[in-house]
């Protein structure tokens, strides 16, 4: 009995250490915690992806974060009726949070979709239209390239894969984006508070 008890200890072992890695040090159990985690420890550069808005104007995705001391991100594609409108409604609290708290000169909310082939810029008029998206604070937009549609998926951590029916199953978070295009901070979507205590406390600390 004792060697089978010995392997046993030994996978055991092997299971408990191989969750250490993963969950960097037992402290993110998911996916979305670890990445928080790696963030955290260490801000992540955007890409210089140029990206296509709602006007139809081709804008840069570190030129938008440039603008604000503070830009809030979402990736989502406007068909989507799961966790996008999730996300939607956050950045829309987050906007008239930051309004009523007069800082939305200082934090930008920005929405890409990775669905390039079909959020074309009436599409994403439409949309802003209906999240009430403030076109001088909330930039709605996709990539102008489909090429670069790796790259920025990458840079925020985000899998999207096609789930059968016209759709896609995907992650999600609202991403924190610092003047300087680093990715500092990542939270559930359903963290809209979370992440206006953040923000405004990063706005108003000296």
């Amino acid at each position: 009995m004792l060697p089978t008890w010995m392997a046993v200890a030994a996978v055991a072992i092997a299971t408990v250490c191989g969750l250490h890695v993963i969950t960097h040090g037992f402290h993110a159990v998911t996916s979305d915690q670890a990445r928080q985690r790696v963030l955290a420890e260490s801000p992540r550069d955007l890409p210089p992806i140029r990206l296509l808005d709602s006007h139809g104007q081709n804008v840069d995705l570190r030129q938008i974060a440039a603008k604000r001391p503070y830009t809030v991100v979402s990736l989502v594609y406007t068909q989507c009726t799961t966790l996008c409108l999730l996300t939607a409604s956050g950045e829309a609290y987050l906007q008239a949070k930051l309004r009523d708290a007069d800082i939305e000169g200082q934090v930008g909310l920005l929405t890409i979709s990775f669905d390039p082939a079909r959020d074309t810029p009436d599409e994403l008029a439409q949309y802003a239209r209906r999240v009430k998206a403030d076109p001088g604070h909330w930039t709605i937009a996709t990539v102008a390239d489909s090429s670069d549609l790796a790259s920025l998926l990458n840079a925020f951590g985000v899998v999207v894969l096609p789930d059968g029916a016209g759709g896609y199953t995907h992650n999600g978070a609202l991403f924190l984006v610092d003047r300087r295009g680093r990715l500092f901070d990542a939270l559930d979507p359903d963290a809209a508070d979370l992440a206006f205590v953040r923000i405004a406390a990063r706005v108003r600390s000296p």
